[in-house]
């Protein structure tokens, strides 16, 4: 009987050690918003993954540069050059907080509002 009692009370703890050493990792989620032409057309695409520090933005035409702007004084918070039609944006740059983001191509200009917070931002766009 003691044998019996020993056997079970080893195989409960092995069971509860191996279910404890058992993490399940965080799911990642991707949040992706678009900002159109008014013809409908896609003009820019920011794609934000939970697990990275980057935002991308893809827009549908080359452009030159972008600038995040204060959405209060206009005040340029963070730019940069480029060449091409994607690049990578900083998060880590950022506080919370809503921001206006201009992308600049050769023919026109892409207006978005941007709310950073705690790693999520919601986005509402123009094109001028």
């Amino acid at each position: 009987m003691k044998k019996i009692v020993l056997i079970i009370a080893i195989a409960l703890t092995g069971i509860t050690t191996y279910a404890q050493d058992q993490k399940v990792a965080p799911k990642e989620t991707i949040t992706k918003y678009v900002t159109t032409f008014p013809n409908g057309e896609e003009a820019i695409t920011i794609t934000d993954k939970s697990s990275s520090t980057q935002l991308k933005l893809t827009s549908a035409d080359n452009f030159y540069k972008y600038e995040i702007l204060e959405s209060s004084n206009h005040e340029l918070v963070h730019g940069q050059s480029n060449k091409g039609k994607i690049c990578d944006i900083d998060k880590s740059k950022l506080d919370d907080g809503t921001y206006t983001l201009k992308v600049y191509t050769s023919d026109f200009v892409i207006t978005s509002d941007i709310t950073i917070d705690n790693n999520q931002y919601l986005l509402e766009g123009s094109i001028q």
